[in-house]
């Protein structure tokens, strides 16, 4: 962590070279990246099942803490790759990065709620035609935005009379279903026109 800076600029650098604008709909879709941290696997597995039976390939990169295994098979995606990080950069190892890229997919889906450096510098260098995430600060590649409800919304009442109260951000395995749900929706419109 002592010179995650480097990462950041790194990250920067990258987001200022063009990023893909373009949509890969949910049918076309051969193979997906899903990017989660490793509290959240249990989570995503309805939304995995989905697109396994969809026909779409899912290489699923969880971020873990150094000291926790995964020890969860998900079935319907290969790989599962556990992110290894260099300590110093706080970026993924090169070894992990060959592997990645290997791996990498016509689609991207970041899950993962609380900023995570070596996830994001993942989505910034992945080759992916669609990027779907939730915003994190300054930094953000997606094509599709997942935004998180506030916690008290507008004063702490909102339209609805709703005031927000006892409700909390959604897990990762809500988001998967609500990315996945607005991506359809997309590209159901794309063929309307």
């Amino acid at each position: 962590m002592l010179f995650s800076f480097i990462t950041k600029w790194a990250i920067k650098r990258q987001l200022k070279r063009r990023q893909s604008d373009g949509f890969c709909p949910f049918g076309g879709a051969k193979r997906l990246v899903l990017m989660a941290q490793g509290k959240d696997v249990q989570s995503l597995l309805p939304g995995i099942q989905e697109m396994v039976r969809a026909g779409i390939d899912v290489t699923l990169v969880i971020d873990t803490h150094r000291k926790d295994k995964v020890s969860v098979e998900v079935p319907g995606c290969s790989p599962i790759l556990v992110l290894q990080t260099c300590w110093l950069l706080k970026r993924p190892t090169r070894t992990f990065l060959r592997n990645f890229d290997d791996n990498d997919g016509d689609v991207l889906i970041d899950v993962s709620i609380s900023k995570s450096l070596p996830l994001l510098y993942l989505a910034v260098r992945s080759r992916s035609i669609f990027k779907i995430g939730v915003p994190k600060g300054e930094s953000n590649p997606f094509n599709l935005q997942i935004l998180l409800p506030e916690s008290s919304p507008r004063g702490g009442v909102a339209e609805d009379g709703d005031t927000g109260v006892g409700r909390s951000k959604p897990n990762a395995g809500e988001l998967l279903q609500s990315a996945l749900f607005y991506w359809k929706k997309i590209g159901v419109k794309e063929n309307n026109l």
